[in-house]
C-alpha cells in the first residue's frame, strides 16, 4: 500500500522525467532487498547490472544476484564489472581474474595486469614485466624492464636494462636482446 500511494504522489509530481513504473519497481526492489541484504551485514548496494549487484562489507567488494544471494564473498578490495563473465580482482595488492562462478582464471599474484588487446595483456611482478593471454598462460617469461606495443606485424620491442629486442605475439624473441645499435662516428 505504501508503494501505490508513493507511485500515485509520484507520479503527480514527476520533475525529473523519470518514469513513475520503473521508479515503483525500483523501491519496491530496493524496499524488498534491505531485508535480505542488511541480515548479511552490506555497508553498500551499487546498482544492479545484468541481474547483479556489487556489495561491499567493510574494505571488501563482492556481488549478490537478483534474489540477495551472494554469488561473488567478500573477499576482494577491488573487483571489476564483469565483462564477457570474467573480472579483474585485487587482493593484498596483487591482480588476477575471476570467472563470474568466482572460480580464479588467471592467478592473483600479479602486482599489475594491463588491458586486453587482441588476446594478450602486459603483466608485471617485480618491476618486471611479461605478457599473458586470456586464460592467464604466459606467454613469455616476467623478464623484461619494458614491453612496447604490438605493431600491425605482430612484433612488439621489449628491453631489459640497456638491450633491446622483440618478440612476436607467441612470445618468442624475433630479435634477440642484444646492445642496441649506436652509430658510430667517423
Amino acid at each position: 500500500m505504501f508503494f501505490i500511494c508513493l507511485m500515485n504522489k509520484y507520479q503527480g509530481y514527476n520533475k525529473l522525467g523519470l518514469n513513475p513504473k520503473i521508479f515503483g519497481i525500483s523501491l519496491l526492489c530496493l524496499f524488498l532487498l534491505g531485508f535480505t541484504t542488511k541480515d548479511k551485514g552490506y555497508d553498500r548496494i551499487d546498482p544492479f547490472k545484468n541481474g547483479m549487484a556489487k556489495v561491499y562489507k567493510g574494505s571488501n567488494m563482492g556481488y549478490i544476484n537478483s534474489n540477495g544471494d551472494e554469488i561473488i564473498a567478500c573477499r576482494y578490495q577491488y573487483i571489476s564489472d564483469f565483462v564477457k563473465e570474467i573480472a579483474k580482482v585485487m587482493i593484498d595488492k596483487k591482480y588476477g581474474y575471476i570467472t563470474i562462478k568466482d572460480e580464479v582464471l588467471i592467478p592473483i599474484k600479479y602486482d599489475f595486469i594491463g588491458p586486453f588487446k587482441n588476446g594478450l595483456a602486459q603483466v608485471r611482478i617485480n618491476n618486471q614485466y611479461g605478457m599473458i593471454n586470456a586464460v592467464g598462460e604466459e606467454i613469455t617469461p616476467i623478464k623484461y624492464d619494458e614491453i612496447g606495443f604490438f605493431n600491425s606485424q605482430g612484433v612488439a620491442k621489449v628491453r631489459i636494462k640497456r638491450l633491446e629486442g622483440k618478440i612476436n605475439c607467441s612470445g618468442e624473441e624475433v630479435v634477440p636482446v642484444v646492445k642496441p645499435h649506436v652509430e658510430e662516428e667517423e
